[in-house]
């Protein structure tokens, strides 16, 4: 195998001289073992008639690599069988394809790393080209299904997505799309894509997230916000409601006290008719004072007497009363368990709540329909409250009232529990029965859910947390009649002249020796001036510069054991331990029952005379 000839290119390409070519040991000087072992290869397979092209390194005479492009043709030269070498520096080519398959090789490492789902489609024929693996579990189809279909079988709706890959140009965020997964999956999905030709064909690339979490979130969050809006709107109007309540108080105070007194006198006037003015207004004055409790349940101030209950019993009797207010055009009917756990609720704030729903439940219907009330056994799990918006989950028992009526608007249900809020005509309803459901059923731990739609009637289920232990059976207490058998000295404190005098005429009526002071600054200079001309203070709570409180702080300092009887308009929380360091002895709620407060009296007077004075 000797070289006979090489042309000026050769030197060009390698460097070496022809001279240098045609030595003798120009393979052993200049070439690697390995690089002369494979061109002896070569020539012989040409010399044996086969043309060969291939591309091999080789070294150029400064000792740098190329690469070589080499095509051998068998030929004849002077009657001898010859080689003919053409050899093609590639070297450029080959740095080029090697940069290229980098860049391919880190934009396919970005493709399959990339933590959205990414499909490159045929934007005429919407064949899928590519997916990176993120859109194989995505879908939950195999890379080799995927090639197979086109992007409108992953779509709910294929007009869309067809329109969407087919018209426009450049990039573009498509709208809120809804895809199908391999098992039926629907889930909602945000589309950014970019348009853009590849070797002739118009393609998209699509990056697809699903976005299900984050609808999911959104969701949560405006739950939250609407349940932080609803707590803030109810905590505001409790604050005022329980505002409104005291100064009616203070009214219903004087308006009921004189109507007692009146009542004291009218045997003297033997005048039927008088009588029975003052009855009316007596009815009157005890359905604004039921008003007015139902605001301060509302304002969560007005507590209850809460003990072990069954709610069955409780129902069943509270329907013989509820039924002469029914229309005889409406059926009712119970479906009360004797199995249900007991309940420990106040008895007369349950009845409220009872009373309140039928009502509103007839007033829906209008006319023939019926009433169920249920009582059972609930597990809750997860469920969310009409009133406050709170999901909760527990062991409930369930008092229902369910009517045949027309059904709430949705718009309605949002509402229905703020305080004043009616659909019922100007005078046909102040508003407060639902309101006032809300109130009892949260101060007894419970919650309310409203099953309802337009033209399928309403179910309120009152659901209040199931108690392990007895029921107490409630008592009756006999009513007493009052009679002006007390004796003693009493100091009345209060801001609010009208009830300050009626306070005076009561008391004196039942023999009392009274001193009245419109605050708390005169209260105790008088009782400082004569510490013990006075057996007893009944003193409001709430008054300018000196409250009730402090009052009887500073009377427990000058004469301690002198009783001191509070009594507000407020649906305040005073502790126990406040009222006994101050020598309270008791506190009584506005308006004040002349029984309770004659009860009061004789109580702590008969203690004064025994250890006091």
């Amino acid at each position: 195998l000797k070289r006979v000839d090489a042309n000026a290119a050769y030197e060009h390409v390698f460097g070496f001289t022809p001279a240098e070519v045609l030595a003798p040991d120009y393979d052993e000087e200049v070439r690697p073992a390995e690089y002369a072992e494979r061109r002896r290869e070569i020539l012989r397979r040409t010399l044996a008639g086969e043309r060969c092209q291939v591309e091999v390194e080789s070294l150029r005479k400064d000792g740098s690599r190329i690469h070589i492009e080499v095509r051998t043709i068998p030929i004849q030269h002077r009657g001898q069988p010859h080689v003919l070498a053409i050899s093609r520096d590639v070297t450029a080519r080959k740095r080029a394809e090697a940069a290229m398959r980098a860049s391919e090789e880190r934009y396919r490492l970005l493709f399959e790393m990339e933590s959205d789902a990414i499909l490159l489609v045929d934007a005429q024929t919407l064949e899928l080209i590519d997916m990176n693996p993120v859109a194989e579990r995505l879908w939950g189809y195999s890379r080799a299904e995927l090639l197979q279909m086109k992007a409108t079988d992953l779509s709910v709706e294929p007009d869309e997505t067809r329109s969407s890959v087919q018209q426009g140009v450049g990039t573009l965020t498509i709208p809120l799309r809804w895809h199908r997964k391999k098992d039926g999956t629907v889930f909602p999905i945000e589309i950014n894509a970019n348009r853009f030709e590849l070797e002739g064909r118009r393609i998209v690339l699509a990056a697809i997230r699903d976005v299900s979490a984050r609808q999911a979130a959104e969701a949560e969050r405006a739950q939250l916000e609407a349940q932080l809006r609803q707590a803030q709107k109810m905590e505001a109007i409790g604050q005022l409601t329980g505002g409104i309540a005291h100064d009616f108080n203070n009214i219903l105070q004087s308006v009921l006290g004189n109507l007692t007194l009146a009542e004291e006198r009218i045997e003297d006037l033997a005048d039927p008719k008088l009588a029975r003015y003052l009855e009316r207004a007596q009815l009157s004055a005890q359905r604004a004072r039921e008003l007015i409790q139902q605001m301060l349940t509302f304002s969560r101030g007005k507590r209850g007497e809460p003990r072990m209950l069954a709610l069955a019993p409780l129902v069943a009797e509270a329907a013989k009363l509820l039924r002469p207010s029914l229309p005889a055009t409406i059926e009712v009917s119970l479906e009360l368990s004797e199995q249900a756990p007991p309940v420990k609720v106040d008895p007369v704030q349950t009845e409220q709540v009872l009373l309140n729903l039928c009502i509103n439940a007839r007033d829906a219907m209008a006319g023939p329909g019926a009433i169920g009330l249920i009582v059972k056994e609930s597990p809750i799990t997860n469920q969310l409250c009409t009133g406050c918006r709170q999901r909760f989950t527990g062991r409930f028992v369930e008092l229902a009232v369910r009517d045949s009526g027309p059904g709430i608007e949705p718009a309605v249900v949002d509402r229905m529990f703020e305080p004043f809020f009616s659909t019922k005509e100007v005078g046909k309803g102040s508003g407060m029965g639902l309101s006032m459901v809300h109130g009892i059923v949260h101060e007894h731990g419970g919650h309310v859910i409203v099953d309802t739609a337009p033209g399928r009637g309403a179910t309120f289920r009152v659901l209040l947390p199931a108690a392990a232990g007895r029921t107490i059976p409630e008592e009756k207490t006999p009513s007493r009649k009052l009679k002006p058998r007390l004796t003693g000295s009493v100091l009345v404190v209060d801001d609010e002249d009208m009830l300050l005098e009626f306070m005076g005429d009561l008391l004196a009526g039942w023999g009392l020796e009274v001193t009245l002071k419109s605050s708390g600054v005169e209260a105790k200079h008088a009782f400082a001036a004569e510490p013990h001309r006075y057996d007893m203070v009944l003193t409001d709570y709430t008054m300018p510069r000196v409250t009730g409180l402090e009052l009887a702080r500073q009377i427990h300092g000058i004469r301690p054991g002198t009783p001191v009887i509070l009594y507000t308009g407020y649906g305040e929380d005073i502790a126990e331990a406040q009222l006994a360091n101050a020598g309270v002895r008791a506190l009584a709620r506005k308006p004040v029952e002349p029984s309770e407060l004659f009860a009061l009296l004789k109580t702590h007077l008969k203690q004064t005379r025994n250890t006091v004075k």
